[in-house]
């Protein structure tokens, strides 16, 4: 019999090292997951907090949204209209550039006419030259003889003067 008890010891003895190990790893397996829901709480905590602040933002935001609308408004008038201005200029832009095509051929015979002209001018510059220089050689005779002709003019009127004197008086026999 006391073999049997040591038998019924010893089982229970295991019995109990058994149920001590199962409720040590049931034990480290909860407190594992006691720690990881602690982990799991803390970043809800935080992500709690975000929100919290996030939502204390969101009534100026709100007001914000709120008188910003007019002024979004008003940028797509601006915009609507500034697109309709350039429709406008395309179309006037396309007319300018038809009308320039058309004009485009008598362009080309001006600016040939007008080479033709300074070739002429070019070739008309070498006797205007010569004609200057005998002008200016003409001139300088003028001035030559403007004095001459004074001179002329001063003899002539003395002259003059007493012929009319010579016509007065009678004639005187010899």
């Amino acid at each position: 019999m006391l073999r049997l008890s040591w038998a019924v010891a010893l089982a229970f003895t295991i019995a109990v090292l058994a149920g001590i190990l199962i409720v040590t790893r049931d034990l480290n397996i909860s407190n594992d997951i006691f720690k990881d829901g602690v982990a799991q709480a803390k970043i809800v905590d935080s992500t709690t907090d975000q929100a919290l602040d996030g939502a204390q933002q969101l009534p100026p935001a709100n007001a914000a949204i709120n008188n910003s609308m007019p002024h979004v408004v008003g940028v797509l008038d601006s915009l609507t209209r500034a697109d309709q201005t350039l429709g406008s200029l395309g179309d006037q832009l396309a007319a300018l550039g038809t009308a320039l095509q058309s004009a485009d051929a008598p362009l080309v015979g001006i600016i040939g006419a007008g080479q033709a002209a300074t070739d002429q001018a070019n070739a008309a510059a070498a006797p205007a030259a010569s004609i200057v220089t005998t002008l200016s050689e003409a001139d300088a005779k003028v001035k030559a003889l403007g004095p001459l002709l004074d001179q002329s003019l001063a003899l002539g009127q003395t002259i003059d003067s007493k012929l009319r004197i010579s016509l007065l008086l009678p004639k005187v026999p010899k």
